[in-house]
């Protein structure tokens, strides 16, 4: 008996040496709303939009409104004095059906993460507002590699715009040369834009091949509302996990009076490992 509780001890050791080996990175989707010159001029507000970006290793920014192209590029700046210049980025084109264009843009630990590639997906059939913007990451600590696409669903089109999400997977297989995806933004996927009767008619939600870990309950609002807007959505053989809502209004001293002031969007965020 005393020469099982030995093995099993051993073995008990034996994974738990084998998952601290494991690399853990946090990644993040944040919605900060209407980022422009407006916000980029509070140093208040930039300041606290610092102290949440730099608790990730990548994470995918939306809603970037500046037709200049210097907001956030003063966002990286004070990003990268707050942390000893850690932080790249590569960002995508002006998009939208109107004149009120939107930029993604992933900042990524330089440390940590390479860019391999990237593309914008070809929306043939005007599908989305904003086409999801792709990037291929591969990690430099233990080479693992994945596409990160970003979404920012048209409220009013959102049960639709997800469904078509299945189509980008697609088109990443095909053209960036891997299964192993993370999807990840402001998918409106909660309150009078997607209903609970529509999520059968959702292929990227009905479709076992992926995984969301962000739930119908979570609440990704800052105000007083009470929506999972924000979602991250997994496929391929990668380990994401732990997915949840960052509430920094709760976790973090704010210089802003008024947190809505940062964004009316807390980030969604997982890890990878």
């Amino acid at each position: 008996m005393k020469v099982l509780h030995i093995v099993l001890l051993v073995a008990v050791l034996c994974c738990s040496v084998q998952f601290s080996k494991a690399i853990q990175r946090r990644i993040g989707a944040f919605n900060i709303q209407v980022f422009g010159q407006s916000k980029a001029g509070e140093w208040w507000v930039m300041y606290d939009l610092v102290q949440i970006l730099k608790r990730y290793d990548l994470v995918l920014i939306q809603e970037i409104r500046d037709s200049s192209g210097t907001a956030i590029i003063e966002l990286l700046d004070d990003l990268n004095g707050s942390t000893g210049n850690a932080y790249n980025m590569i960002i995508g084109s002006r998009q939208g059906r109107s004149n009120s264009k939107e930029q993604y843009c992933y900042f990524y630990k330089k440390s940590v993460f390479q860019v391999l590639d990237q593309n914008e997906y070809p929306d043939y059939n005007d599908d989305f507002e904003r086409p999801p913007f792709n990037v291929r990451f591969r990690d430099k600590g233990d080479g693992k590699e994945f596409v990160a696409s970003g979404l920012h669903a048209k409220p009013d089109d959102a049960v639709k715009e997800i469904d078509r999400m299945i189509d980008v997977y697609t088109h990443i297989e095909n053209t960036l040369g891997t299964s192993d995806v993370v999807m990840m933004g402001d998918f409106n996927a909660d309150c009078s834009y997607v209903g609970s009767s529509d999520w059968s008619s959702i292929s990227l939600w009905t479709d076992s091949r992926f995984n969301w870990l962000i739930n119908n309950y979570a609440d990704t609002t800052v105000s007083s509302t009470d929506c999972a807007y924000d979602r991250i959505v997994t496929a391929g053989s990668l380990n994401f996990y732990s997915g949840k809502v960052y509430e920094f209004d709760k976790e973090l001293s704010l210089e802003t009076y008024n947190p809505v002031d940062v964004s009316d969007h807390y980030p969604v965020e997982a890890y990878v490992a």
